[in-house]
């Protein structure tokens, strides 16, 4: 009886959270076309700095019009190269856009709905070369994010160990790594599992994550 109430509490933690509908997932590298492409580009012209804000990315609102996005974005990112894919999750495969400066390099994901490709899910901030509207860039301390922002921040774990830092009037929150250790205790009660100060202070951001609250 323990086992099943533990399973049931997990899932509740899933869908009602953060929002955050966590995915382990795969995103496939460029082609060789795109890798050689985007060096060549890359040597002669400048990038702009990405900017993603509440409701917008840079001059796009999001989340976008329910249409195939690919070329409006591959243009204004020139010389970035953008790309559609098939990600792969948990659960069903998806349509992502891959903003990226060469192979090695990626700078964000657009992922879409799995039941409509042109529906946008999420954007996930991967790199320190972009930056959210507060100042917040990939890599940044938890006390960094505190005094950017200005927020009184909640903060929850899923089943996968990932942390999530958010505040329930804002379409941007942020995934955190950090050097701490999770406890049998710990894993024992996730839907009730708030990190302390203390051990906020050892995490940084490892993503920005924009998602549009319901």
């Amino acid at each position: 009886m323990k086992q099943i109430l533990f399973y049931i509490f997990l899932i509740g933690l899933i869908s009602c959270s953060t929002n955050s509908q966590d995915k382990k997932v795969v995103y496939k590298k460029p082609t060789e076309e795109s890798q050689i492409e985007t060096k060549t580009v890359g040597q002669t012209k400048d990038y702009r700095e990405i900017v993603i804000s509440e409701n917008s990315l840079d001059t796009f609102s999001i989340p976008f019009p329910e249409k195939n996005m690919l070329m409006p974005l591959k243009n204004y990112y020139k010389p970035y190269w953008l790309e559609a894919n098939i990600g792969q999750q948990d659960g069903p495969d998806f349509t992502y856009i891959g903003i990226l400066k060469d192979e090695d390099n990626s700078i964000a994901y657009l992922n879409f709905e799995p039941d409509n490709k042109f529906k946008l899910d999420e954007i996930r901030i991967v790199s320190s070369s972009a930056i959210d509207q507060y100042g917040v860039r990939v890599g940044d301390t938890y006390q960094e994010v505190r005094e950017k922002r200005n927020n009184d921040f909640k903060n929850s774990t899923n089943y996968h160990q990932h942390t999530y830092l958010y505040t329930d009037s804002s379409n941007i929150y942020y995934e955190l790594t950090g050097d701490y250790t999770m406890t049998e205790e710990m894993l024992g009660n996730l839907v009730e599992l708030e990190l302390t100060e203390e051990q906020l202070q050892n995490c940084k951001v490892e993503y920005i994550i924009w998602r549009k609250r319901k």
